[in-house]
């Protein structure tokens, strides 16, 4: 079984927030594998950066040739990231919309459902008239979907400073039933759980545990 690494802000942003190549297997579109040293991938990244060794040049790969990249660090943690699309709702009107482009996610749970995390390092910048700043906070957004499927949904999102998770009750009921439509049993239990005191990834995780739909 893969060893599931739990995805923090704290995690990814040490490693793509520095340039650094790590031990990497890219696994091809073509079905292909390239073994060697890779840069940690953030979600909108159209290139990978690989080296076949420590001596070797960089080589700049094109996102869409890669399906997933599997990295080991010094400690033998694995992390597993895969380039999939994302489902998200507009916050007024409540369509879903697909993303254009697959992007990629950082996996810290692939059974039966998969989760997928995307870290977000929040900062302050102007708005578009220069009358006022736009602060961001760093958090890390959790999508969710069938293991065999090209997208993921998303789910919730952590803030870095509290690790709490934001309107997660409505929110994640909403999106598994777009997630899961085919599973209703999935949807239904989703439905009646509280995600407003616990861990949400582990409540989540016990009921994919617990639900298989094929």
């Amino acid at each position: 079984m893969k060893k599931i690494i739990l995805l923090t802000v704290t995690i990814l942003f040490a490693t793509t927030g520095h340039a650094k190549f790590i031990k990497a297997v890219l696994f091809m579109e073509d079905g292909s594998t390239k073994k060697g040293l890779a840069e940690m991938v953030e979600s909108d990244d159209s290139k990978v950066y690989f080296k076949n060794d420590e001596e070797a040049k960089k080589e700049k790969i094109e996102s869409v040739n890669v399906k997933k990249i599997e990295y080991t660090n010094g400690e033998s943690k694995k992390y597993i990231a895969e380039r999939l699309y994302a489902t998200t709702a507009n916050i007024l009107t409540g369509k879903f919309s697909r993303s254009k482009k697959k992007l990629w996610f950082y996996i810290v749970y692939d059974k039966n459902v998969k989760i997928g995390g995307i870290a977000s390092e929040g900062g302050s910048r102007p708005n578009a008239g220069g009358t006022s700043t736009v602060v961001t906070i760093a958090n890390t957004a959790y999508f969710f979907g069938k293991k065999d499927s090209e997208e993921l949904v998303f789910g919730y999102a952590t803030t870095a400073s509290n690790g709490l998770a934001i309107g997660t009750n409505s929110l994640i009921r909403k999106m598994s039933r777009e997630a899961f439509a085919d599973c209703p049993k999935l949807v239904d239990a989703i439905s009646k759980e509280d995600f407003k005191s616990g861990s949400v990834m582990d409540q989540l995780k016990a009921i994919f545990e617990k639900i298989k739909c094929k």
